[in-house]
């Protein structure tokens, strides 16, 4: 019985991990497509990096220093919960939003930051 209860509790674990992978996988396919996707899994060994930028690429900043921000483009809704959202690829430098709250940016981390907290993140 325990036994049972073991192989079961493995079984559970292991597609719950492979099911949050997936979640995650249709919305970057359509940003990224296919051959976009193989190519970074062959230069970074797995697309874990972009599994974890799904969740945790986005950031609000407050524009507190009144700098004017009529250039940047404005995000498409409110609902913003990760970076596909806004149609962008994860790139090497910092992307920055408007969003519809007045002086407050909706910034998709860069690359290499992303990289610093997924490595912290697997210590």
């Amino acid at each position: 019985m325990r036994l049972l209860f073991l192989f079961v509790l493995v079984i559970g674990s292991v597609l719950s991990a492979t099911g949050q992978k997936n979640t995650a996988l249709k919305p970057l396919k359509k940003i990224y497509g296919k051959d976009a996707l193989n190519a970074f899994e062959k230069e970074h060994g797995s697309l874990d990096l972009l599994f974890y930028a799904y969740d945790h690429a986005i950031n609000v900043i407050q524009n507190n220093g009144g700098k004017t921000i009529d250039n940047v483009l404005k995000a498409p809704n409110a609902s913003i919960l990760h970076f596909t959202d806004l149609g962008v690829k994860i790139e090497p430098f910092t992307q920055y939003f408007q969003s519809e709250v007045p002086n407050q940016l909706i910034a998709v981390k860069s690359l290499y930051q992303l990289q610093l907290e997924f490595k912290a993140s697997k210590n």
